[in-house]
C-alpha cells in the first residue's frame, strides 16, 4: 500500500522498514527519485528499477523526491558526478542516486545501484544476479541498438555482472526508440512543468514540446512498431511455462529492469493502450508487471 507525508520535494518523504532485514532499519538507505503529482508512486523507469530492487533485496530505504530542475544541483552537492552525457558531451545529471548513510557512499547509476546492494547485502531478499541463473534472455540484441539518442545509453562495459549491463542496455533501447508514445503524460510538477517541457525540447533538439505529440493514424503505426519491436525481447519470457519471470517463479536483476519500463508505461499510456499493451505476446509483459507490482514495487 502507498503512503507518504506531504514535503518539501527535495526533503525526506517515507520511511520503510522490510521485517527481514533489522540492521539498518534506524539508518535506512536514501533513494532520490523524481518527484512529480503521482508520488511517492515512481515514474521514470531508471528510478523504477532501482525501487524495485531495493524492495527485492527486502532494504530498509527511504525516499528523497527531487524536481527535475534540481537534479543537477543535488546530484553535485551529494558529489555524484554524471554517468551520461548527451550527445554534444555535456554532462546529462540525471536519477536515481543511492545514498548509503552507514558508509557515506553515493552511488548514482540503477545498475550500479543493484551491484552496490548484492554486495553489501548478499543474505538480505532475494539474489539479483544468481550465480545458479540459466541466464535466460541475458543474449537480447535490440532491433534499436544502433539508434542514435540524444542522451546516448550507459554500457556499463566492465561492471561486475556485466551480462545484465548488456541486457540493461539493449532493453532501454528498444523501450527508449518509442517514448515519445507517452512523453506527454510525464507527470511534472505544476510550479515547474513549463520549464522542464521547454528543457526536454531543448535537450532533445526540436522546436517545441508540442513536437513530441503523436496522434492518429501515426499514433496507431507507431504504437504497431512498438509492437513489433517487442516480439524479440517477448521471446525469453516464454521459455518456462511456470513463469511470469525469465527464469520462471523466480525473478532476478533482468526482470526488474524490463520492470521499471512497464512500471513507466502504467502510469503514463492512456489506460485502454496500457490495457491493450498489457495483451501483447501472449501477455507476457502484463503478467510480469503485475507480478513485480504485488511482488517488490514499494511506493513510499
Amino acid at each position: 500500500m502507498c503512503h507518504t507525508d506531504t514535503v518539501n520535494p527535495t526533503t525526506n518523504a517515507s520511511h520503510h522498514f522490510p521485517r527481514s532485514l533489522k540492521m539498518t532499519d534506524s539508518n535506512p538507505l536514501v533513494l532520490y527519485d523524481i518527484s512529480s503529482t503521482i508520488q511517492p508512486r515512481s515514474y521514470a523507469p531508471n528510478p523504477s528499477k532501482a525501487r524495485l530492487a531495493l524492495s527485492f533485496k527486502r532494504v530498509p530505504f527511504k525516499t528523497t523526491w527531487v524536481d527535475i530542475l534540481d537534479i543537477a544541483d543535488v546530484r553535485r552537492g551529494l558529489g555524484c558526478s554524471a554517468v551520461r552525457q548527451f550527445d554534444d558531451g555535456t554532462d546529462f545529471f540525471t536519477l536515481p542516486m543511492l545514498r548509503d548513510p552507514a558508509s557515506g557512499q553515493v552511488v548514482g547509476d540503477s545498475f550500479d545501484i543493484a551491484n552496490y546492494l548484492e554486495a553489501t547485502f548478499p543474505h538480505s531478499g532475494g539474489c539479483l544476479f544468481p550465480p545458479a541463473s540459466t541466464r535466460t534472455g541475458l543474449n537480447y540484441e535490440s532491433p534499436h541498438r544502433d539508434t542514435p539518442f540524444y542522451a546516448p545509453l550507459t554500457t556499463r562495459k566492465g561492471a561486475r555482472n556485466e551480462a545484465y549491463a548488456r541486457f540493461n542496455v539493449h532493453v532501454d533501447a528498444t523501450f527508449s526508440a518509442h517514448v515519445v508514445l507517452v512523453a506527454h503524460a510525464l507527470p511534472f510538477n505544476p510550479s515547474t512543468a513549463d520549464a522542464t517541457r521547454a528543457l526536454f525540447a531543448k535537450r532533445a533538439h526540436l522546436a517545441s514540446w508540442d513536437d513530441l505529440s503523436i496522434q492518429g493514424e501515426a499514433r496507431v503505426q507507431l504504437r504497431a512498431a512498438f509492437k513489433v519491436a517487442l516480439t524479440s525481447l517477448a521471446r525469453p519470457f516464454m521459455v518456462h511455462d511456470a513463469g511470469p519471470y525469465l527464469e520462471g517463479e523466480q525473478a532476478n536483476y533482468a526482470d526488474l529492469i524490463v520492470g521499471g519500463w512497464l512500471n513507466m508505461l502504467s502510469v503514463t499510456m492512456p489506460g485502454e493502450e496500457w490495457q491493450d499493451f498489457k495483451t501483447w505476446h501472449g501477455g507476457v509483459f502484463g503478467r510480469l508487471h503485475d507480478a513485480l507490482q504485488e511482488n517488490y514495487f514499494e511506493c513510499k
